[in-house]
């Protein structure tokens, strides 16, 4: 049985690996096939195989065909819906909010005239985001309700999980950027089933209030016992910045940390201790279980009924009862799904006199939990707290001896400590390559933190909540309690988090040698007999040498990049085209060093580019700083990054025609400029210098020479550059010019020609002539657009033109990420669908 489980599991993570989801006639001969082995005696063992490729696949095709295809086209042609359903998520209101209500109820108990507001406070916390379980949409009554994220800003009804809602809204297909390195929306909105997103659309202000009403109304006021008793929490809780650690800790709302709680969780790798996991389910369930039989054991039980009875089955059942319980409050998550899962088929065996070894226990629960969740397969919590519990099972098994001698507390302090280190040493290379960082305190914050809040913290936490329904005084002592206990170890961690390199970001070569080195100490402490000292010291030496090779790689590459600033290189160099939505953004780099063209857009939300997509593959590549920035103009599609930037990373210049966009002194960019880069060169086509810049403080206001204002940079002030290298091949960046200044550009340079063209202005109607394609005649064009844009770019119109010449057209937002390499002797272009991560879960 252990090995079909096994297969079963291995099957299943092989159909990651496809390009796309068969189709229902492939899916049906599979299914053929694995009845066949199962039928088969000697094939019958390794069926699992099949099965469970076949039972990932065909959720993903039933996910991907729950909606109708004329729902998806009136996606596509930006149709509204009128959508009924359910809120799945849990609001909270923001601490600024929560605190304000605080002041203005004190104010009124002590007949004080509350303070007016400013117009910062009243546009606190204006959208609401959740997750949307659909019945109907525009009259089309589900069979089986799928799911949709929304975003509502200024909502006109109040928004708690468990109403129901009928909204006018706005959808796309469930989509993502698509860039290495960065994280994969796409894949979070599958494994939560979330078919499509999108946005409330909230009534015209001329519109009567009757008729604001009708178009987004609640059909049924009830909230959710989750949302009721995390907002009678909310109104309990003090004026203090760990609340949202709190929050975390109770209810899984982990929305309201600040970046500055994030900052030290991730510096001291306790990141997990805030998320609702297994450790949170066992903790509660084998504290409670101790608890009960603790109390029975004491208490005068003389009835002769009370003897027959068997008072396990009592604390099984309040085990249980409580385990099920924090995982409601923390939404059900997929975390504790794992770990009730687990919990349940513990005491089941234990009930049921049913041996299960910890290798049978793990392999049908991780059997069970992808046949409720499969798409859980391609979420970093699945395959952490699957690894952890692995190393914590082989943990005991290997010092088994050791940690069977000494006294019942000598026992335990030493099996904390094993277990800590194990899970600390062994995490570490799992986790750099999931989070591209590693934390060289999380040992010494741990080995604090966990026993302190599994002790203190979190039964003081739950135990608030608990009570809070039957007495708020004592749920409100206990929560300062659990508080306090939060203040003192945050403190601690503070203090480590500021150390040097408590917190080392990685590139992926050194991820690759971090996770090499894992692989050994696991052979080493794991797989080789403890009396084979021989295979235990050249394990010893093995990773040394790897440690050795990770630490000196950063010393040597800083050298061979200082070195490569002195000569002309020969090496091939790539130009890549980011996808970031509607703006544009282009990295040329070689010998580890870099220009970025365009940092693409910020958003009021914080939500940003260049955060999102470019310091990531920065941080993956290894680039620790840039050395030119070029903005083609100062619209935010195409600058807005650059704030984020310049406080994240090193940048040597910065090109621009808009001094006002940083603080930082700028160089133009005029028609004429040329400079050599890396044995490249960069040659500005476009704007002309036609005027000088005047010197202000506040904003720029170019002079033009006859005297004239212009306020603000057009999209034909873009810089247009070409690069070249020795061997003649030719990179073209427009910006967002129109087809006026392609004209100028082909009559100014008559021969121009170019060999990889980003396409103007992301394909719009007034870009891209056909006597610009025609001469120029690129063996490939890149659009940068977002998905399914308001402004319909790129135009059918014009990606006919390109395909009319026989020039290979790529839109980001449909291959995301496109890398072109220019060797000597050939360019290789490269998508992130099609080569970088072509597989059918990730785009």
């Amino acid at each position: 049985m252990d090995w079909w489980l096994l297969t079963f599991f291995l099957g299943a993570i092989l159909s990651l690996f496809l390009p796309e989801v068969p189709a229902l006639f492939e899916l049906f001969l599979l299914l053929c096939l694995t009845i066949g082995c199962i039928l088969h005696r000697k094939l019958r063992f390794s069926s699992g195989l099949l099965l469970g490729a076949l039972w990932v696949l065909a959720q993903a095709y039933l996910y991907h065909n729950q909606l109708p295809n004329a729902l998806i086209d009136l996606m596509h042609n930006k149709q509204a819906f009128i959508v009924e359903g359910e809120v799945l998520s849990i609001q909270a209101k923001s601490i600024a909010n929560l605190n304000q209500n605080q002041n203005q109820n004190q104010n009124q108990n002590q007949n004080q005239k509350p303070e007016k507001e400013n117009a910062s406070q009243e546009k606190i916390d204006t959208t609401k985001r959740f997750n949307f379980r659909v019945s109907k949409m525009n009259q089309h009554k589900f069979t089986r309700p799928v799911i949709i994220r929304l975003s509502w800003k200024n909502a006109t009804v109040t928004v708690t999980q468990g109403q129901k809602l009928s909204l006018k809204v706005k959808l796309k297909p469930a989509h993502g950027l698509f860039n290495i390195g960065g994280f994969n929306y796409l894949s979070w909105l599958k494994a939560n089933k979330i078919i499509a997103t999108g946005y409330v659309i909230n009534p015209r202000k001329g519109k009567s209030k009757h008729k604001a009403q009708h178009v987004n109304k609640s059909l049924e006021q009830k909230s959710s016992m989750r949302q009721q008793l995390f907002e009678n929490y909310q109104s309990i809780a003090a004026d203090h910045k760990l609340i949202p650690i709190l929050m975390a800790l109770a209810f899984g709302e982990r929305s309201a940390l600040t970046a500055t709680h994030w900052k030290i969780l991730q510096a001291t790798g306790t990141s997990h201790l805030i998320a609702i996991s297994g450790l949170h389910v066992g903790l509660l369930a084998s504290g409670a279980y101790l608890i009960v039989m603790i109390v029975i054991k004491f208490l005068p039980l003389h009835n002769p009924r009370w003897q027959n009875l068997n008072v396990r089955y009592l604390a099984i059942l309040i085990s249980l009862s409580l385990g099920a319980a924090y995982a409601y409050l923390a939404g059900f998550s997929l975390p504790t799904q794992r770990a009730l899962l687990m919990l349940l088929l513990y005491w089941l065996s234990r009930l049921l006199g049913i041996r299960l070894s910890a290798k049978r226990l793990l392999l049908v629960t991780v059997f069970l939990l992808i046949i409720i969740s499969p798409f859980s397969l391609f979420t970093v919590s699945f395959w952490l707290s699957f690894y952890a519990v692995v190393i914590i099972f082989l943990s005991i098994w290997r010092f088994r001896f050791w940690l069977k001698s000494g006294s019942a507390i000598w026992r335990f302090v030493k099996g904390l400590f094993i277990i800590q280190c194990a899970l600390t040493v062994m995490l570490m290379p799992i986790s750099a390559v999931f989070f591209q960082q590693v934390s060289l305190v999380s040992l010494a914050a741990n080995i604090i933190a966990v026993p302190w809040m599994s002790a203190v913290s979190i039964p003081c936490t739950l135990l608030s909540v608990l009570l809070m329904p039957f007495n708020e005084q004592l749920a409100q002592w206990f929560l300062t309690l659990s508080l306090q206990s939060l203040t003192w170890l945050w403190h601690y961690l503070a203090v480590l988090s500021e150390l040097p390199y408590a917190n080392i970001p990685l590139s992926w070569s050194q991820q690759v040698i971090l996770l090499c080195t894992g692989c050994v100490v696991f052979i080493l402490f794991y797989l080789i007999p403890a009396s084979s000292l021989k295979g235990r010291s050249k394990s010893i030496v093995l990773v040394s040498m790897l440690f050795s090779s990770f630490y000196l790689q950063g010393n040597y590459k800083h050298t061979k990049e200082s070195e490569a600033d002195n000569y002309e290189a020969s090496t091939p160099w790539q130009v890549v085209f980011f996808d970031v939505g509607q703006g544009l953004s282009v990295l040329i780099k070689r010998n580890g060093h870099g220009i970025l063209f365009d940092t693409g857009a910020a958003y009021p939300s914080g939500f940003n580019m260049s955060e999102a997509v470019i310091l990531p593959y920065l941080q993956y590549i290894g680039m620790h700083k840039l050395d030119k920035m070029i903005l083609s103009h100062s619209d935010n599609d195409h600058a807005g990054g650059l704030a984020k930037l310049e406080n994240k990373i090193i940048i040597d210049e910065i090109i621009s025609n808009d001094t006002a966009i940083t603080n930082t002194p700028v160089s133009s960019c005029y028609q004429g400029n040329t400079y050599n880069w890396q044995g490249l060169t960069f040659e500005v086509l476009s704007p002309e210098p036609l005027y000088l810049l005047e010197d202000v403080t506040e904003f720029q206001v170019p002079k033009i020479a006859n005297g004239a204002k212009v306020s603000k940079q057009k999209n034909d002030d873009s810089c247009v550059i070409l690069i070249s290298d020795k061997n003649g091949r030719r990179v073209l960046l427009t910006g967002d010019i129109s087809s006026k200044v392609e004209k100028q550009l082909l009559t100014q340079y008559p021969k121009l020609v170019v060999d990889i063209l980003q396409v103007p202005h992301h394909g719009s109607k007034t870009s891209s002539s056909k006597s610009f394609i025609k001469q120029l005649s690129p063996q490939l064009a890149v659009i940068s657009a977002g998905y399914l844009n308001r402004w319909r770019m790129p135009v059918a119109t014009i990606k006919q033109r390109y395909l009319d010449e026989d020039i290979l057209l790529l839109n980001t937002a449909e291959v995301g990420q496109v890398m072109v390499t220019m060797k000597e002797q050939s360019i290789n272009v490269q998508s992130y669908t099609d080569d970088l991560r072509p597989f059918w879960f990730s785009h």
